[in-house]
């Protein structure tokens, strides 16, 4: 299945749309900012794994409009929506590592009990740590879908290994936003080995 008949067929409603196309674009900035202080991720500065990031970005809630029929978390509904349709112009793995940034942009962090994420190779896991990272904070970034942000900068203290993502945003204002941040940036912390604060 081409990718437009993914949006077209599985996010439906504009407003959906407009927060999967906001987190694209977020998580291809952060990766960008990113691989400023982490040199790792020049290893997947490269067209085909931005590619994946991309991907994994717009389609990460195609699971949501089916949710409630199915009695079953999105992400995992929006991953087997991927193994099941195969998206056009990809192999077989990278339709797993897609599959596994949307299954994983919330809730359970990877882990090698999980079956799709077993199947992949070291470096396609590394991908996939990395990516549905970025991924699972940029969902945040516009957890209400209101488009607060589209923009941030970033700090690195390297002795401290601290990263301090500076928001264009009062996340003192936002109810539950601080809260729901500190939730979201667990997995890049445990994925680059560091500690994450917000400004």
């Amino acid at each position: 299945m081409e990718l437009e008949d993914f949006i077209k067929n599985y996010l439906g409603q504009n407003s959906l749309v407009d927060h999967s196309k906001l987190v694209c674009n977020l998580s291809l900035k952060m990766f960008h900012k990113l691989k400023k202080f982490f040199s790792e991720l020049k290893d997947f500065d490269n067209k085909e794994d931005l590619k994946l990031l991309e991907c994994g970005a717009l389609l990460h809630d195609i699971g949501v409009l089916f949710e409630k029929k199915m009695d079953k978390s999105h992400h995992k509904i929006g991953r087997d929506l991927i193994l099941k349709n195969k998206i056009s112009g990809f192999n077989d793995t990278s339709n797993l590592i897609i599959a596994n940034i949307v299954r994983y942009h919330r809730r359970a962090l990877p882990s090698l009990e999980h079956k799709y994420y077993k199947m992949l190779n070291n470096d396609d896991r590394r991908k996939v740590d990395i990516f549905s990272s970025i991924v699972r904070l940029t969902d945040a970034l516009d957890y209400n879908h209101f488009n607060m942000t589209d923009d941030f900068e970033l700090k690195y203290d390297e002795n401290e290994r601290i990263l301090t993502i500076i928001l264009s945003i009062n996340i003192m204002l936002n109810i539950g936003f601080k809260e729901l941040l500190d939730k979201k940036k667990e997995l890049l912390e445990k994925t680059l080995d560091i500690k994450v604060l917000f400004n």
